[in-house]
């Protein structure tokens, strides 16, 4: 058994995210369950998983035994392409755009596109495909293991750096012309 802890997707039952969660956290397994903010007020909102049904989880192999007694936990999600590991960027970009406070949007799952990243700003170091449309700008990170993609408005005026040919995490990115 490999004792290299990486990145996985645990697929759960509906509503059981932050149980799943914190029986993660009981167990000292590292776990992530990206939260977004929903409300009109600051004093009227409440925080709901932003891919709901799925917690990430750091874990070894050894580690994965013990999911099985998580009530909720229902599978280790594996991509068709026997894949079913997320990489850290991935992880790191996800908590880096939640920290800085900006507003998250669900996008349609994108996979290839204009790899960009973010030079200057509170969303700096972030990798992602860039969409431009006539009235904004977006930056899209893509999750590849569970298909679902987010996407966050960047200032016209940030600087980016476009990376043709640069490996995304789950694929390579190109120069659209």
């Amino acid at each position: 058994m490999k004792n290299n802890p990486q990145w996985h997707a645990l697929q759960v039952r509906p509503r059981f995210e932050r149980i799943v969660a914190l029986r993660l956290r009981q167990q000292h397994i590292e776990h992530y369950l990206p939260l977004r903010k929903i409300g009109r007020t600051d004093t009227h909102r409440i925080e709901l998983p932003l891919f709901p049904a799925y917690v990430f989880c750091k874990h070894d192999d050894l580690a994965a035994s013990s999911f099985w007694n998580i009530p909720g936990a229902l599978s280790i999600v594996q991509g068709t392409d026997g894949i079913n590991i997320i990489p850290d960027q991935q992880i790191t970009d996800l908590r880096r755009i939640l920290t800085a406070g900006v507003s998250v949007q669900a996008w349609p799952f994108t996979s290839h596109g204009r790899t960009v990243m973010v030079e200057d700003g509170p969303l700096s170091g972030v990798t992602g495909i860039l969409e431009e449309r006539t009235d904004r700008r977006l930056l899209v990170l893509s999750i590849q293991l569970i298909r679902r993609s987010i996407a966050v408005k960047i200032d016209r005026l940030s600087r980016i750096s476009f990376h043709p040919g640069a490996g995304y995490p789950f694929g390579i990115g190109y120069m659209a012309s």
